[in-house]
């Protein structure tokens, strides 16, 4: 099997449910993505020697982290299935530009780019599509839950639907040029997909669920229709953001600044502590970034920002 060494790879962070697709959608951003930089190394199985901005202390052994998970899951497969030498080792050098915690997708990010670095490493024997489940598998080890709606667009790139996750069930939809996403995150609160969902209802408002359902009809619809004005009014949620958003400093106001300067929707960026906003245009996107940083600014929050592209393209050799 041909063997690729000393190469660098980066994996889109993303913005997951985008208000209305609960566990159902996910789109991937152009920017921050991790790196991870591939080296030989003369022992067995994978190796994690450095994580650069590690602010949460994310760990260095294999077995625990997302990026040396999904890495070893698939190395052990190659050895299985496709005769990869029994002692073939690899270091990964991590680079995690997407923090943890602000609702980017920064575990599924790892445990994409590791499942990806291994397999090109070897001569990329397996498809994208392929790897799915290796990186699926483990998110899961990780989270403790099983979802592919974040991992989808870190994978393949753009904006992915996820009928069923169980039998990976997914669909692209087309995307409205020119759109651009803005993230703001508190810095120093980090959110938990997990323990966010123990906040959730376990029975759910009928009206509420019939509203939600058409709303997500309606944002496919638009996507497939161009109409920006359909995408404007299906960016609601009914389900998670009423459960989630008190954790979440000025939320209300950082929603109304985005959407008073012609954001076409505001809500959580996947369960947070991030907020997202979809915007028509880079200028636009640029206005309400500013707005919504003058909310945390003028209350005095420590906090980060991007303005991003959509990533047509998912993870791939830098």
């Amino acid at each position: 099997m041909k063997f690729k060494s000393n190469f660098k790879i980066i994996a889109p962070a993303t913005i997951s449910n985008l208000a209305c697709g609960l566990d159902a959608l996910g789109l991937a951003l152009e920017t921050p993505q991790d790196e991870i930089i591939v080296k030989p190394i003369d022992k067995p199985g994978i190796h994690i020697v450095s994580i650069l901005n590690n602010k949460t202390k994310l760990p260095l052994d294999t077995n625990k982290n997302a990026a040396g998970i999904s890495a070893q899951l698939l190395l052990d497969f190659l050895k299985k299935e496709h005769n990869l030498e029994k002692d073939s080792g690899l270091s990964l050098s991590i680079n995690k530009k997407v923090a943890v915690g602000h609702g980017l997708g920064s575990s599924s990010a790892s445990a994409v780019g590791g499942a990806f670095a291994v397999n090109e490493a070897f001569g990329s024997p397996l498809t994208k599509r392929e790897l799915l489940p290796f990186a699926a598998q483990a998110e899961q080890i990780v989270e403790k839950q099983f979802r592919i709606n974040s991992i989808l667009p870190s994978l393949l790139g753009g904006i992915i639907l996820t009928r069923d996750h169980a039998s990976y069930d997914f669909h692209r939809l087309p995307l409205i040029r020119g759109l651009h996403i803005v993230a703001i995150a508190p810095t120093n609160i980090i959110m938990n997909r997990q323990q966010n969902s123990t906040k959730l209802p376990s029975q759910i408002n009928l009206k509420s669920a019939i509203q939600q359902s058409a709303n997500l009809a309606a944002l496919i619809q638009a996507f497939y229709t161009s109409d920006l004005e359909l995408l404007s009014r299906s960016l609601t949620d009914h389900l998670a953001e009423a459960h989630w958003k008190d954790a979440i400093p000025y939320f209300e106001e950082l929603k109304n600044a985005a959407l008073k300067n012609k954001a076409l929707g505001c809500s959580l960026a996947g369960s947070g502590s991030g907020v997202f906003a979809l915007c028509k245009n880079s200028l636009e996107a640029e206005q309400v970034a500013e707005a919504m940083k003058d909310i945390y600014t003028s209350n005095k929050i420590r906090h980060s920002i991007i303005v991003s592209k959509i990533n047509h393209t998912g993870v791939q050799i830098a």
